[in-house]
């Protein structure tokens, strides 16, 4: 019988420090758009998703860093629905 599985370890990113480093960049895009929105509070998805008051064009230019993360972050919400 294998031994105690280490804190350290992250199912999916090896380690936790590595999954932390996801968090951290996820975190920050979070806040990237967050600014980008004036700091306005997230609304709820459904309001978002149905809402025809939402259409003004907010041009920004991001980092292919920054656009993966941002793809990432749209998979993983996909997979939780």
């Amino acid at each position: 019988m294998p031994g105690p599985v280490s804190d350290a370890y992250h199912p999916e990113f090896s380690t936790v420090d590595n999954a932390d480093q996801i968090k951290q960049a996820c975190q920050e895009m979070y806040d990237g758009v967050s600014e980008i929105l004036d700091g306005k509070p997230p609304m709820y998805i459904l309001d978002v998703v149905s809402s025809e008051s939402l259409g003004r064009k907010i041009t920004i230019s991001l980092t292919e860093r920054e656009w993966r993360i941002l793809r990432f972050a749209c998979e993983r919400a996909i997979e939780s629905i």
